[in-house]
């Protein structure tokens, strides 16, 4: 995800964590945890976060479902991971989730999925001594910036200007 960052896995099991939300020069610091569940012999998980920011009481929490399965039609073999997720937002983050929050979450799991397939993609396990990287930011005007392509693409479909 971008603009996420993991830290070491606490002594409850949780994984401490944040993300960075940037609105043009200003920067939004989430902090929070992620709980997980696996059933591994149904190829199945869970995640639950919890997160906050101090501006403006911005809330958020996460419930990610998935599951894997072998895709029979593949040439080659290939996992499909299918994922669920439902979020509650609160603060600042509920006002802009009401206008347009389903379109934003879109372009986030599209973005986020596009990643993964990247870094899932790749044959050899990189390994290096440096240090992580600091997480790119998630770019708030990126993202409004995809949700209004999105929206007038979506415009076109409903009028029959664009093909589906």
């Amino acid at each position: 995800m971008p603009g996420a960052v993991l830290e070491p896995q606490a002594e409850d099991g949780s994984w401490p964590g944040g993300m960075i939300v940037a609105f043009g020069p200003k920067k939004i610091n989430f902090k929070g945890r992620v709980t997980t569940a696996f059933d591994f012999d149904a190829l199945t998980g869970s995640l639950h976060g919890r997160g906050s920011a101090d501006m403006r009481a911005a809330r958020i929490g996460v419930k990610v479902g998935f599951s894997l399965r072998n895709d029979p039609a593949a040439a080659v073999p290939t996992t499909v991971v299918d994922i669920v997720s439902d979020a509650e937002l609160g603060g600042v983050l509920a006002d802009f989730a009401r206008t347009g929050g389903v379109a934003v979450a879109n372009v986030i799991m599209a973005d986020f999925a596009k990643r993964a397939a990247e870094e899932f993609a790749q044959d050899e396990t990189r390994v290096t001594e440096s240090a992580p990287a600091a997480p790119v930011p998630l770019s708030a005007g990126g993202v409004l910036w995809a949700v209004i392509k999105a929206q007038f693409a979506r415009l076109g479909r409903v009028l029959g200007l664009v093909r589906h």
